[in-house]
Parts: C-alpha cells; structure tokens; sequence
C-alpha cells in the first residue's frame, strides 16, 4: 500500500518491477464476491450499515476511470461495509467489482490488510498493463 508521496526513485523501481515481472503475469482477478467471502472468512469483523462510509467507496469507485471501467454498463456498486474487530479499521468492499477500501488510524494494519486483500484479489488484463499496481502487486505477493 502506498502511503506516502511517490518520488522519482520509487517511480522507477516500479517501472522496473514491471518490465522485470510483465510478461509473465497473466490476469487472475478475483471478482467482487470472492474477494467479499475472503475478507469475512478471514477477519473478525462487525458489518455496519453506514451510508456515510458506502457513499464514499462508491464515489471512489466512480469517480475513477480505472475503477469505474470494471463496472458492467448500467449497473451500480454493491458495497459492504465492515470494521475489524477490537480496531477503528473500516473496510469498504464493492461485491461487483471487487474494488476496495481500507481506512483507520494504525497505518501499519491499515496496510497490512490493504496488501492481503490487494494480492489475494489478483489482477486483470487492464491492470496488468499499469506499472504501479504490476509492482504493487508483485511486492503484496512476495511477502
């Protein structure tokens, strides 16, 4: 997960990263629902029933050419909304698309489930071709 502002070095790591990794990737992205089932059947966790926190998963996932091409035409995000357990980390996953969001103060677990959600769900054919999420995902494997 990235959590600070990227600068030319890192830049170029993930560059490199990508043509060192790029062909021999192939798309292997988990749908929405999968990626649902894996968050629940891993982590303890209450589901809320938060607009609030719903209107801002959908909003990143519309407002975002990248997400929003995952979305089959016409139709909406299905989003649930989860905190773990014994933490203030709230998870946001859209069920369609598999798109999802990890918030709270602990950056460190924020992280750490960011990256397990991020290398379980996997990777499409459009973002196999984007050098950030290639290394990001490659770094969220090899851990």
């Amino acid at each position: 997960m990235l959590t600070k502002k990227p600068t030319a070095e890192m830049i170029k790591a993930w560059e490199k990263t990508f043509k060192e990794n790029h062909d021999t990737l192939f798309p292997n992205r988990k749908t929405g629902k999968e990626v649902d089932e894996y968050f629940r059947e891993k982590y303890e966790y209450d589901e809320l029933d938060s607009e609030k926190h719903r209107e801002i998963v959908e909003y990143n996932i519309m407002h975002s050419n990248h997400n929003k091409a995952k979305l089959p035409e016409d139709v909406l995000p299905q989003i649930s909304i989860y905190k773990v357990k014994n933490t203030d980390i709230i998870v946001g996953i859209d069920r369609i698309t598999g798109f999802f969001q990890v918030e709270g103060e602990d950056i460190d677990k924020v992280a750490e489930i960011h990256d397990d959600l991020f290398a379980f769900r996997g990777l499409d054919g459009m973002d196999i071709e984007n050098y950030f999420l290639v290394a990001q995902y490659i770094e969220c494997t090899n851990k």
